[in-house]
């Protein structure tokens, strides 16, 4: 009864123990496999020389311990027999897994080594698996047909049907296939775009033999069928180049004239570090509405999928920039809201500032370097009353920055000063002795930007707002009412600037570089200019 099967019997032998041979190899490589994955997709690193060995290792651990383990089962198993008696089987099974070692090798060396440069690999690993399968379906016909001696025509025909069938039975997954490789083929996307599919933002990580996945801006992993991909519209803010155009539409009032608004808009533009130069940014009337003119602005960017983001900082720093010019942003209302909103601008317009805004000023003066150190006696003390700086604080401006905004510029003309009330300021002075600028740090209270009031002299730093600021300004005009407030404050002051100025000197700050002359940093030459500041006041 088993005589028919022995002719049968070696050929299962070879196939079980192949597929042991080949269970155990996958088992044991799969540690390393997985430690070192191939580097590829958006987050390449560089490898240390031991990461670098141990991944080309991973790409021969399976084939090698194949090959290992394989000669040691036909050793035992041919053990006694002259190498002519040997299965024919046995080294056409050890050619083919050789030449599939040596396959992984060239793969290994050809992704790692653009790794090391930090760059990625000319082929994506859908691309890889395709050719290194057609490559060793090629290898395992040629050991069939030379190493083993069979006819394979008939092979080929069967296998030909075979490949209908499954192919029938797998429209969807060989669909998916195909749409990947068509993906490829005309360069779409490749891992590391960022794009658009079905309204969903994300950089690619992966292109699959199935599916393709994308990181979201919010962490999260969409998974797309290929096919599916292959008919959907998709926008791909990485083909070709990644400069991009946002628009950000805004309102402003009929009485706010459009070149001033669109100054605005622009400015407010270029203070936005991701927003590109060149083109320029630009700004256009779009609309004439019942509650206000409509304007479009325009500006570019490298990293439109951050567009939220980018966009979100622009209209933050268009309120600042609308705020301080007098710009009002309307919005649509009802009669009765209209009333309403009519009565509480008509109460402020003739309540300029209001009576708790000029107390909260005068607070703040008081609790500032101004009361303590500008205008302070040699005790600390401030040298002007309440009343005295309520009146001086009608002429004082409030105004709001928000972070990343330039107050002063170095080297500009200065015609105020300001108290910082709330936030920090970070000052940067470029010098021509010092290789970097010197950078320093103003907490909430510091007085800035009076020495150029002074002394006449450029601004001697850069001020950034670090944080959202809220400070008082202190413009040539409300400066001059502080000289009339008070015989001693000039003096007071003169001899302050002229103290701080031999301080810079000293210390090698702006002040020595700049075109001043000695006299104009001196006590007398300040003193000068503050009673001309004065005089050119009363006479208003």
């Amino acid at each position: 009864m088993l005589k028919w099967l022995e002719p049968v019997l070696p050929h299962v032998q070879n196939a079980a123990m192949a597929m042991v041979v080949l269970l155990a190899a996958y088992l044991v490589t799969i540690p390393l496999r997985r430690r070192y994955r191939p580097s590829e997709g958006v987050d390449l690193t560089r490898r240390t020389g031991r990461d670098f060995v141990g991944a080309l290792a991973s790409y021969l651990a399976f084939p090698v311990l194949v090959l290992l383990i394989s000669l040691a089962v036909i050793y035992r198993l041919n053990r006694g027999l002259e190498h002519d008696q040997w299965s024919p089987y046995h080294p056409a099974w050890l050619s083919f897994w050789g030449i599939y070692a040596a396959l992984r090798l060239v793969e290994g060396l050809f992704v790692e080594i653009p790794a090391q440069m930090g760059r990625a690999c000319p082929l994506t690993r859908l691309t890889r698996s395709l050719l290194r399968l057609v490559i060793m379906l090629g290898v395992a016909f040629m050991v069939i047909r030379y190493q083993l001696g069979f006819n394979i025509s008939v092979l080929l025909t069967s296998t030909a049907i075979v490949t209908g069938v499954v192919g029938f039975a797998m429209q969807g997954v060989l669909g998916n296939l195909l749409a990947g490789m068509s993906l490829h083929a005309s360069r779409t996307i490749s891992v590391g775009d960022w794009v658009e599919i079905d309204g969903q933002i994300g950089q690619v990580i992966l292109v699959g033999y199935r599916e393709t996945r994308l990181r979201t801006l919010g962490g999260h992993i969409v998974v797309v069928p290929n096919g599916k991909l292959a008919e959907m519209t998709v926008r791909n803010f990485s083909l070709q180049t990644n400069l991009r155009r946002h628009e950000v539409p805004v309102a402003a009032s009929y009485g706010d004239a459009p070149g001033d608004v669109i100054a605005a808009l622009i400015e407010a533009a270029r203070s936005i570090p991701e927003v590109e130069s060149e083109p320029a940014p630009d700004a256009y009337v779009t609309a004439f509405r019942d509650f206000g003119i409509e304007y479009i602005l325009r500006f570019w960017s490298r990293q439109y999928q951050q567009r939220t983001r980018i966009e979100g900082h622009v209209m933050r720093m268009i309120w600042y920039k609308f705020t301080r010019r007098g710009i009002e942003i309307p919005f649509p209302m009802s009669g009765r809201m209209l009333g309403t909103f009519m009565e509480a601008v008509h109460a402020q317009r003739f309540e300029m500032p209001p009576a708790s805004e000029i107390q909260a000023r005068v607070n703040d003066l008081v609790r500032s370097d101004f009361g303590r150190k500008l205008v302070a006696d040699a005790s600390g003390n401030c040298l002007l009353t309440r009343d005295e700086l309520k009146a001086l604080a009608r002429d004082v401006n409030r105004v709001r920055f928000t972070r990343g905004e330039v107050l002063m510029r170095q080297n500009e003309d200065g015609e105020s000063f300001y108290v910082l009330v709330r936030g920090r300021v970070q000052g940067d002075i470029a010098t021509s002795e010092a290789a970097a600028h010197i950078q320093f740090e103003l907490p909430p209270g510091s007085v800035f930007g009076e020495m150029s009031l002074l002394t006449g002299l450029p601004r001697s730093a850069t001020m950034t707002a670090l944080t959202d600021c809220e400070v008082l300004e202190f413009n040539r005009e409300a400066f001059a009412h502080l000289l009339s407030l008070r015989e001693e404050i000039p003096q007071t002051l003169s001899s302050l600037a002229a103290a701080r100025a031999a301080e810079n000197t000293e210390a090698g700050e702006r002040l020595r570089q700049c075109a001043a002359t000695p006299d104009a940093l001196a006590c007398p030459g300040i003193m000068r200019r503050l009673k001309r500041m004065l005089s050119e006041w009363r006479v208003r």
